[in-house]
């Protein structure tokens, strides 16, 4: 059985979201989401420290997520050993409300008890890029 509940409290994401900074906006893909923060596929690199405006939907969840984050890290391409991590960013959420931080905990809670029941399924590939959304 995979493991999708990291021990850092990170699990396996693949869903869009939109990016809003001071240069526009833009649509990319997570990778993972934890309870702080998230990672951020995308060619599109800002710096460590600038801001970021979030907006994703969690899989069973109705409305979507607005959230402010920090550009926490960056990892500018992969490597040509680990060329399955993919390029893009790390992410801190900052000022997140107590309604998003319980959605974002309960969807990880829910993933993590799928996982151990051995119930949680791949879903179907990402539009965008033929992968499957977790």
């Amino acid at each position: 059985m995979q493991d999708v509940l990291r021990r850092s409290g990170r699990s396996d994401l693949e869903v869009e979201v939109a990016l809003q900074s001071a240069e526009g906006s833009y649509a990319a893909v997570t990778k993972n989401i934890g309870a702080g923060g998230l990672f951020v596929a995308t060619d599109q690199l800002r710096r460590v420290g600038d801001r970021l405006g979030l907006t994703l939907t969690l899989p069973g969840s109705a409305a979507p997520l607005s959230i402010d984050s920090e550009v926490r890290w960056i990892r500018p391409r992969a490597a040509p050993e680990r060329p399955e991590r993919a390029q893009g960013m790390g992410v801190r959420f900052v000022g997140l409300s107590i309604e998003a931080l319980e959605t974002i905990e309960q969807f990880l809670r829910e993933r993590e008890a799928r996982a151990r029941a051995g119930t949680d399924v791949k879903p179907p590939p990402h539009p965008a890029n033929g992968r499957s959304r977790t």
